[in-house]
């Protein structure tokens, strides 16, 4: 959050002469704090082994997922010019990608590890 305050206050001319560059830091900085919020939680939710931990921890894995192709997308969406786009979209498209092979292997490994099954499974329902 501070980093964020800081960012802001330090490029103030530069978001005078392109606002587009304010609505993509503060789209991105509240998405990324929310996610973070998100991760604590579903790392909370593990640690002390709570029966929805492992469902928990699948959707966080999959809004991390969803946010990198959002990312990705994201500076045409808030008004961010096409060449400061193409100046950006290598490094975008590699983040975004390990974010999605970062994000599926954590989700591969929650749903078919044996550990995890054992660690976390649901005690039998009774009717």
């Amino acid at each position: 959050m501070l980093n964020l305050v800081l960012v802001t206050n330090v490029l103030k001319p530069e978001f005078d002469k392109h606002p587009e560059l304010m609505r993509l830091l503060l789209v991105n900085g509240t998405c990324s704090i929310g996610l973070a919020v998100f991760s604590i939680y579903a790392g909370i939710s593990l640690w002390r082994v709570l029966p929805s931990a492992v469902t928990v921890a699948k959707k966080y894995f999959l809004a991390i997922a969803s946010y990198a192709v959002i990312s990705a997308l994201l500076p045409g969406l808030v008004g961010v010019s096409d060449q400061a786009i193409k100046d950006s979209s290598g490094s975008n498209a590699i983040n975004s990608l390990l974010t999605i092979a970062y994000a599926t292997a954590w989700y591969l490994y929650l749903t078919k590890s044996r550990r995890v099954k054992a660690t976390y499974q649901q005690p039998p329902q009774t009717k």
